[in-house]
Order: structure tokens, then C-alpha cells, then sequence
């Protein structure tokens, strides 16, 4: 990947699961890139729910469930997280090193 290159993600519905709560349906953009610091691929983005800080949560696509971190509000009541370990959607980089 070329750093000019759009990171891989996905925009779509994702189930929600907080610690305490049912599990619920929302929107989410996620996406992923790879940072050279900690040698790993990282991700992020945002889901449209309110949760609070420091809250564990999993995300589930059509791809599989990862666990993120919230991070804070925004102002339109979105939920700003960050990925812990692998995304629950498909990325190259990941998916190449798999299939080798």
C-alpha cells in the first residue's frame, strides 16, 4: 500500500455489544492502516450510539466481531472508538499474510 492510498474500511451496520446493556444494531465507519511505529494495523472510526468513555465494546460485521475502546463523543452524538487487535473486517495487509 502506497501512502497515498484510501485505508481500508468498512461503512455499514454493525452489531453493538456493551458490557451490561443488550446488544444492539447501529451504524458504524470503521477503518484500518498499518503503523509502521507499532508494526502492526491499526483501527478506528466511529459508531453512530452514544457510549461512554473508557468503555469496552464489540463490533460485529458480516466479516467477524472485534473488540474497540470509546474514546469520546462527537458533537452529532456519534462514538469515536479505537480498535484493540483485529478488525472486524477484512484488510489486505492482514489477509495476505494469512493465506502465505
Amino acid at each position: 500500500m502506497s501512502e497515498h492510498e484510501e485505508p481500508e474500511g468498512y461503512d455499514g451496520e454493525v452489531g453493538l455489544a456493551v458490557e451490561g446493556q443488550p446488544s444492539r444494531t447501529a451504524r458504524a465507519v470503521l477503518g484500518a492502516r498499518f503503523d509502521p511505529l507499532a508494526g502492526t494495523v491499526v483501527w478506528s472510526g466511529r459508531v453512530a450510539a452514544a457510549v461512554p468513555p473508557r468503555t469496552r465494546l464489540e463490533l460485529t460485521t458480516p466479516h467477524g466481531t472485534g473488540v474497540a475502546e470509546a474514546r469520546e463523543s462527537d458533537p452529532w452524538g456519534n462514538t469515536r472508538v479505537t480498535g484493540v487487535g483485529r478488525p472486524p473486517f477484512p484488510v489486505e495487509l492482514l489477509d495476505r499474510a494469512t493465506e502465505a
